[in-house]
């Protein structure tokens, strides 16, 4: 009897995973994946810091497992599995890593890709010995097919509670993986099939230690479902698109869009569109138009923290529905609150990693200027308004009135960062994890030639501790 061929979206996915050469990558998009790079890298040594971070190294280093596979910012060396789940964590525990949005303006749930796509193609590649260019392409690899699935996913899944970032994840790690292993289109087939089975990860605990966890657990889950495979594991060939697959019960009933992956991976890359965002501010995404819009006006107005009366902020409801912590008990719900993201950035004039503490959410002065801010959604979005689209008004006690509107944020996929930007970035997070300026600029230059590093553990030995 004739072996049934593989369904079209899993076949598409492991061909798109294993026969993508780099030379057809466009050179733009390895620009704009090199300044990721970078910027992921910079967050995992600023976030290795994160109490998170430290309770992940001190499960791994209990099981003892060996392995050549450094965990950033130690010196600790551990199985593959174990470094991609220990530096996936990092460079997400501080919600300070890039964001691919959604690509229709009605839906929400964006996905940090980089933090699970790159650090597993690092700790496979780091223990195999292979260069840049291998990484690169896995990684670009990986960061399309999380970033695709998320397009086509129905909204439901997003809606009804599963995180993205840590249940699409999954399958872009385990396509990075299964391409530097070297499986084939068959024993990939049956990674994605056991990586469905994996993945996980809900939106309750946002603003809980669980969900800082989430790339990495993906991370870790993608390499575990490539090894399984190549060791003689098997996966149902249909479990991606089979009644009761994975994409079927991720959409809880609704119907994903086989066209939002079917035919699209590369066509355009998902950094091409619809882009991919760097975050200025250690915290949601969604907050950023408001920090946009009020870092501005602080700035150009030279409002005194003294002189404001009250802000509103409104965005769509769909967002509003996200971003609940309007009272945050601690820095972990703060990075999911309005009130704190603005009013921190008017009493402080900035917010940044110093500032998202337990210490400052609890200081009276900027508990005072939260108490000021009123968080709602608004009831019609107009025409040109965008998924972010975010209103703003300030009234100062003198009765003076400054409002604008931001339908997007700085570093955000319309209006990405520069290499320049970013490296600022960079240096600030390795001025954050104590690295001096001259081992942080190192690590940069390599970053710039990545494609040309002849072996990865060169760079990962410059972010070992």
């Amino acid at each position: 009897m004739p072996k049934e061929p593989t369904p079209a979206l899993t076949r598409e996915i492991c061909a798109f995973a294993l026969e993508t050469r780099i030379e057809n990558i466009p050179v733009e998009v390895l620009a704009r994946g090199r300044i990721h790079i970078l910027d992921t890298l910079g967050v995992a040594l600023a976030g290795a810091k994160a109490e998170a971070s430290g309770i992940v190294r001190d499960h791994i280093e209990a099981l003892g497992a060996a392995g050549q596979a450094r965990i950033f910012g130690t010196g600790v060396r551990t199985a593959p599995r174990f470094a991609a789940m220990a530096n996936g964590t990092a460079m997400h525990t501080d919600n300070f890593d890039d964001t691919s949005p959604q690509a229709a303006p009605d839906r929400n749930g964006g996905i940090h890709a980089s933090a699970a796509a790159l650090p597993a193609a690092l700790a496979l590649a780091e223990e195999r010995g292979l260069g840049g260019a291998a990484v690169s392409a896995a990684y670009h690899v990986g960061v399309e097919i999380a970033c695709r699935l998320n397009h086509a996913v129905d909204n439901r899944h997003y809606q009804g509670g599963f995180h993205t970032t840590g249940t699409l994840n999954v399958f872009g790690a385990a396509a990075a993986a299964a391409r530097l292993i070297g499986l084939d289109a068959a024993r990939t087939s049956h990674a994605i099939a056991i990586a469905a089975s994996q993945a996980s990860g809900i939106r309750a605990n946002f603003g809980a230690m669980a969900e800082q966890t989430h790339a990495g657990h993906a991370a870790e889950c993608g390499l575990n479902a490539a090894d399984l495979a190549r060791r003689g594991l098997t996966g149902a060939a249909d479990a991606m698109e089979a009644r009761f697959g994975w994409m079927d019960a991720a959409s809880l009933g609704g119907g994903w869009v086989r066209e939002a992956i079917c035919g699209r991976l590369g066509r355009p890359w998902a950094f091409e569109d619809p882009g991919m965002s760097i975050k200025p501010w250690p915290n949601g995404a969604l907050t950023h138009p408001a920090m946009t819009l009020v870092s501005r006006l602080r700035r150009e107005h030279g409002i005194a923290p003294e002189a404001v009366e009250a802000v509103s902020v409104r965005t769509n409801a769909r967002v509003r529905d996200i971003l609940v912590n309007d009272a945050p008990a601690d820095a972990m719900q703060a990075k999911f609150s309005i009130p704190f993201a603005v009013g921190c950035l008017l009493v402080e004039g900035h917010a940044g990693l110093a500032e998202f503490t337990d210490e400052t959410v609890a200081r009276d002065d900027v508990r005072a200027m939260m108490a000021r801010i009123s968080y709602t959604a608004y009831e019609r979005e107009e025409p040109g308004y965008t998924n972010l689209t975010t209103l703003v008004e300030i009234r100062l006690a003198d009765g003076t009135v400054h409002k604008d509107r931001a339908d997007q944020a700085v570093g955000g996929a319309r209006n990405p960062m520069s290499w320049d930007e970013a490296l600022e970035k960079f240096r600030g997070c390795c001025a954050y994890a104590g690295m001096d300026a001259a081992r942080a600029d190192g690590i940069a230059a390599m970053v710039a030639g990545f494609e040309d590093i002849p072996d990865i553990g060169a760079l990962t030995a410059r972010l070992a501790g």
